[in-house]
């Protein structure tokens, strides 16, 4: 049993001194389809690490930590193993003399194999995770479908909001909604934690936690980017885009621009991006006197937190299926679990493949309709990484035609922020739909019910066109988390579609200049949470050493 434990640490030590030496092969030509990528610096997705003080650029120390976290658990995975074997030997020698040490009913030499299965198939995860997490082309502070010389007057909403659900039509002055009754106790500012242990322990002063782990990554690659979480995709990803398309078709016949009336479509709480993909290569159908014109009329734009996230998303769109065998493309997503509600252990040693074969699909036909058409237009994908809230509750709004969520709006600490942050960049009759959960995360201050949540809507001026709760239970990551084990991993979601209204005339005379960055800030002053805005110092200091004639960073 002590050799065990050596060959044990032998392999620990492999797993986690894996080099790889083969790169993920891009598609770089000019000619072919590429994603851009943007990194917008803000007080809530930035630290003294994460920007370099001579040049503003990433420094992709949060890749390096991830991988490094990664290799943590898998020494503490085969750690508790090894223990676990060690107090198995000891118990069965003493309570089962008799019996044969390597007999197969014994627990000891189930936790052998168990062993040996973890090792391999963590090993292989972090040569997956090595490939993915690595620095990438980044274009610093600009967002895609911003144009600041735009004329915003199609978009006249003003911001407090105006009263779109009075019952009496009489619209309340500021003073006068103000004047509630405060039941609150005392809320503690905001104050720095170095301690991760403690930020973490305390809810209420925490932010929106990216999902910035390697596990993460596994988990999301699953259920979005391999042949297992297709399922799950059909009942998520595919409503939402079939509700995009219902949609455009019906205001499609008002324009001959091959760009959908819906565009440019905002994804927040990207991931991965596989959402953002599925709507950015939706195809639509267009009759001409010459002859059916097929186009991508969805010109969409995704957003996330996290700058692993956005690496591991780099790496999966402008990656070429055909040059690497599945050998290199498998990992094992289960392998990390807990080892609680298991049946037994072979779920834990499935393999995934990606991307799905559906995926080199998409870009073999993106590529022959480029070669039969001069007048062809490729789908247009950006990614942007940084605080949604910050980025976009900014005072240019009605930028955008439609708002796509899935798995977004229970991560937020303060839901009014979410809702009114959506509310300011679409544009008037602009369309936001969601699907998901409303399994409020640890941080969040506010936890409204579905027909609360309802409300709150309503209250920003949305008009409600779809509302339901799925009758389906949806898996979160793989569909056998409903099928296998003790206990079943998954949701029920909101699924509904809403439009913005236009201001209603009878509270045309209300204040509407007040910023809704500014009164956000003073939400999260009053609230104790951290401020949305960059030190002064730290823009001084960004300034005077950045290079401006340099927006980008070749990887």
């Amino acid at each position: 049993m002590y050799l065990l434990t050596s060959i044990i640490i032998m392999i620990i030590v492999k797993a986690s001194e894996v080099v790889v030496d083969e790169d993920i092969h891009y598609q770089q030509s000019e000619e072919e389809w590429k994603a851009s990528f943007y990194y917008i610096p803000t007080n809530t997705n930035s630290n003294e690490e994460s920007l370099d003080k001579k040049d503003g650029l990433p420094t992709f120390n949060e890749l390096k930590v991830a991988l490094n976290k990664y290799r943590d658990m898998t020494d503490d995975i085969l750690y508790q193993l090894s223990r676990s074997h060690e107090v198995a030997s000891r118990t069965e020698h003493i309570l089962y003399p008799n019996h044969d040490t390597y007999s197969p009913m014994l627990l000891s030499s189930k936790l052998e194999h168990k062993i040996k299965r973890s090792a391999e198939t963590l090993e292989q995860n972090m040569i997956v995770l090595e490939r993915l997490l690595k620095p990438f082309p980044i274009n610093i502070g600009i967002l895609p479908n911003h144009k600041p010389d735009a004329d915003d007057s199609t978009n006249p909403f003003t911001f407090p909001p105006k009263n779109y659900i009075s019952n009496n039509n009489q619209c309340k002055t500021s003073r006068e909604a103000s004047a509630t009754t405060s039941i609150a106790r005392y809320i503690a500012p905001y104050k720095e934690m170095n301690d991760v242990n403690q930020r973490i322990n305390d809810k209420y002063n925490g932010e929106e936690e990216p999902y910035d782990t390697a596990s993460h990554i596994l988990t999301h690659m699953t259920r979005e980017w391999t042949d297992s979480g297709a399922s799950i995709r059909r009942d998520t990803h595919d409503w939402i885009v079939d509700e995009l398309l219902t949609y455009h078709n019906q205001l499609d016949s008002s324009t001959d621009s091959q760009e959908s009336p819906l565009s440019p479509v905002l994804v927040p709480g990207a991931g991965l991006g596989r959402l953002a993909f599925d709507i950015a290569f939706t195809q639509s159908n267009r009759d001409t006197d010459v002859k059916r014109q097929v186009f991508y009329p969805f010109v969409v734009e995704a957003v996330d937190n996290s700058l692993v996230m956005g690496a591991a998303a780099y790496q999966i769109f402008h990656y070429h299926h055909s040059e690497h065998d599945e050998e290199n493309l498998t990992m094992y997503p289960m392998a990390s679990d807990p080892f609680i509600n298991e049946v037994d252990s072979e779920r834990r040693w499935k393999s995934s493949v990606f991307p799905e074969d559906k995926v080199s699909d998409q870009f073999n036909l993106l590529k022959s309709m480029k070669q039969s058409s001069d007048a062809f237009h490729q789908p247009n994908i950006s990614y942007v990484i940084g605080d949604f809230v910050s980025i976009y509750a900014s005072p240019k709004h009605g930028a955008y035609s439609s708002v796509a969520t899935c798995f977004f709006i229970d991560t937020a600490t303060n839901i009014y922020e979410y809702i009114l942050t959506i509310r300011n960049l679409l544009k008037s009759g602009g369309l936001w739909i969601n699907l998901g959960p409303v399994q409020w995360h640890r941080n969040a201050q506010l936890q409204p019910t579905t027909a609360e949540l309802k409300d709150l809507i309503l209250l920003a001026g949305f008009e409600i066109m779809k509302w339901e709760i799925s009758d389906k239970l949806i898996a979160y990551r793989h569909p056998d988390d409903i099928r296998v084990g003790t206990r079943a991993e998954a949701y029920r979601p909101l699924k509904f579609v809403v439009q913005l209204q236009p201001d209603p005339d009878e509270c045309s005379t209300q204040d509407g200049n007040t910023s809704l960055l500014s009164s956000l800030e003073k939400v999260r002053q009053v609230t104790g949470r951290k401020s949305m805005m960059i030190p002064k110092e730290d823009i001084d200091d960004d300034t005077s050493n950045a290079n401006s004639d340099d927006d980008d960073i070749d990887a």
